[in-house]
């Protein structure tokens, strides 16, 4: 067995270290940093909570936003998808009708004003409905 040299150390760390921030920056993970990464969303920014604390909910269940913001959904619990249920006449929101499990994000800049409901169809049942107004 060969004796490590402070150079041997110094290589394992710096590699160790690569290896962490690569993680990092790609998501890597499971633990509750996600949660803290989505919900620090850029200034000007607004977050909607999917399913915080295991909870079939949206929070807020109800918002209130100007022209041109952005609102995130941030996914806190398994099993949730955004269905849009209604919308303006001439806006194009999809939603996201896919069922994403904790850690999942998405943004969406709303534009054209009105009222914007939607859904967790999984969770409708329960009460899982949310609503944005988009109002000058």
């Amino acid at each position: 067995m060969r004796d490590r040299t402070r150079r041997d150390v110094l290589r394992a760390t710096a590699g160790i270290g690569a290896t962490a921030a690569v993680a990092g920056c790609l998501g890597g993970g499971g633990g509750g940093d996600d949660e803290v990464d989505a919900l620090d969303a850029p200034e000007g920014t607004e977050v909607v909570e999917v399913g915080p604390d295991g909870n079939y909910v949206f929070d807020p269940e109800q918002l209130t936003i100007a022209p041109g913001t952005t609102v995130r959904f941030v996914w806190l619990s398994a099993t949730h998808n955004v269905a849009v249920t209604s919308q303006p006449s001439d806006a194009d929101w999809g939603g996201h009708d896919t069922i994403e499990d904790r850690g999942f994000s998405f943004e969406y800049t709303f534009e054209v004003p009105g009222t914007y409901e939607y859904v967790c169809t999984p969770h409708q049942a329960q009460g899982m409905t949310g609503e944005i107004v988009v109002e000058e």
